[in-house]
């Protein structure tokens, strides 16, 4: 590292500080490290084969990109041009680099026309949420994509996705543009647009991505991969490399995939496991089980109580149901119960009222006062409980038999995604996903025999084989949904259902 850009970083970091973590979240402003940036300017160094290569830069921050750029591309004079919308970032950065040929612009690089000039373009776009882009923006850039793609991308996307699918208007044609960006783009539905924008409106060269424990910034849970594209028209005579692991420059494996094999409805996380067969399973969870997540009470702190809470309101059975604690709290695989409350050490309970405001006020005050706690902290106002009807009432749920965590880390002490066999009449929050057997097979578990074999035969899934068909985030941390479960192949179970006539008979009987 030259001590130029030791001063920049020790800028950046100042910079970091004065801003609240919230605040950063909030417009997506994570700095890349310096030898990422470095190792992708060296990557692109290698594709173009010159020193010489125009550059622009669409979220600039301090210029941690171009500091790579001019390390790598020495020999370069072409024009150079970055974009920075925040002026806590541009106004320092502009004072920086003012010696030095770079264009700066304090302008929102997606509202700005491009003119197709330039080499090549390298990037971490700002890695803003859905929920933070206000709706007039979302209009505006989804109707750009539209114009420009012919590709229609949903509304929950994250802010990196335009910046990918609008960017080729910069570059020349043949031109490449490199992106370090979340790698969930690759399996979540949102991710279908952006994965059709690369199959078919460039030329897609590279996927390399970071193993989930390899965290690229210290400050963002989330796990990245870096995409090359050249804008030209996809050949289908050229494959496309996927690469994991170590850099992209000295990846751990590598591979290359004919393009015809690859499609936008498909989770691309699963062509970077080798063992992965490309058998199609007999059969699925999603045969034999409906997967639903756990209940959303819209303010856990206000609807999951404990006893002390219930005795001091005097709240009735009636607006009680047992509800199971955090998946941290339960270390086995098996919940017993007494008298169908489950026999865990942190017992809780889900309120829940269906009766108008002055039913309960004259005949539970004590009832009225704790629903008047909620009032007063606003709880009726959130998203969830402003469309209920009372807002204090919460979903009805049948108990499942078999709840599973919907997320688990790597290194922690308990199975990913284990099957926890729940004897009690306990419901569950939304951090589980409950397994309702479907019609035909939901006499098979009344018999405690055959859903403790099936339990058992659950837990036999590889935890690999799960994680294929969920998601991918920093730290080791995996997710599930209830569609992803439901496609993990289950050919134990359907191998267990055909090798006992009782399990046949009750699935066609029950």
């Amino acid at each position: 590292m030259n001590e130029r850009e030791r001063q920049r970083k020790a800028m950046q970091d100042g910079l970091d500080a004065q801003k609240t973590q919230k605040d950063r979240n909030v417009m997506g402003q994570f700095s890349t490290p310096y030898p990422l940036a470095l190792d992708m300017m060296q990557y692109m160094r290698t594709l173009i084969g010159s020193n010489t290569a125009s550059f622009i830069e669409p979220a600039i921050g301090t210029g941690v990109f171009y500091s790579a750029y001019r390390e790598v591309f020495k020999e370069s004079h072409s024009r150079v041009l970055g974009f920075e919308v925040d002026p806590h970032y541009f106004n320092p950065t502009k004072d920086f680099w003012q010696d030095t040929p770079l264009e700066l612009r304090c302008a929102d690089f997606l509202a700005q026309q491009p003119d197709g000039q330039f080499d090549m373009l390298v990037a971490n776009p700002p890695y803003v949420r859905h929920h933070h882009i206000d709706n007039d923006t979302k209009v505006r850039l989804q109707n750009a994509i539209q114009r420009t793609s012919g590709i229609r991308i949903s509304g929950l996307a994250g802010l990196y996705c335009y910046f990918m699918m609008l960017s080729a208007g910069w570059l020349r044609e043949g031109g490449l543009s490199c992106w370090l960006v979340p790698s969930e783009f690759m399996d979540v539905n949102y991710g279908e647009a952006v994965k059709r924008y690369l199959l078919q409106n460039v030329q897609l060269v590279r996927i390399h991505r970071f193993k989930a424990e390899d965290l690229q910034f210290a400050d963002a849970l989330v796990s990245s991969c870096i995409v090359v594209f050249r804008k030209s028209k996809p050949t289908a005579s050229e494959p496309i490399e996927f690469s994991i692991g170590g850099s992209i420059n000295n990846p751990e494996s590598i591979k290359h995939i004919d393009p015809k094999n690859l499609k936008p409805t498909d989770k691309w996380t699963n062509l970077f496991i080798d063992e992965l067969t490309t058998d199609e399973p007999q059969a699925t969870l999603g045969d034999f089980f409906n997967v639903k997540r756990g209940i959303a009470t819209g303010d856990n702190d206000f609807f999951i109580l404990d006893q002390e809470t219930i005795d001091r309101y005097e709240i009735p059975q009636a607006f009680l149901r047992p509800i199971l604690p955090s998946p941290r709290y339960i270390k086995g695989d098996r919940i017993d119960s007494t008298d169908g409350l489950p026999d865990v050490e942190h017992k809780q309970f889900l309120f829940s009222c269906s009766l108008p405001e002055s039913v309960v006020k004259e005949r539970y005050p004590k009832v009225w006062q704790y629903i008047c706690l909620g009032l007063e902290r606003g709880v009726q106002k959130g998203y969830i409980c402003s469309r209920r009807t009372p807002w204090y009432s919460c979903e009805d749920r049948e108990p499942a038999a078999f709840v599973v965590p919907y997320m688990g880390r790597s290194e922690t002490s308990n199975r990913m995604f284990r099957f926890i066999l729940n004897t009690s009449r306990a419901i569950t929050t939304n951090v589980y996903l409950l397994l309702y057997p479907k019609p035909q097979y939901a006499r098979c578990l009344k018999d405690e025999d055959v859903l403790t074999e099936i339990w058992h035969e659950l837990n036999t899934i590889p935890t690999e084989t799960l994680s294929r068909n969920g998601r991918f985030y920093g730290g080791g941390l995996r997710k599930m949904e209830p569609n992803e479960l439901m496609r993990t192949p289950a050919n134990g179970i359907a191998s267990l259902m055909s090798s006992r006539s009782t399990y046949r008979q009750l699935a066609l009987f029950g």
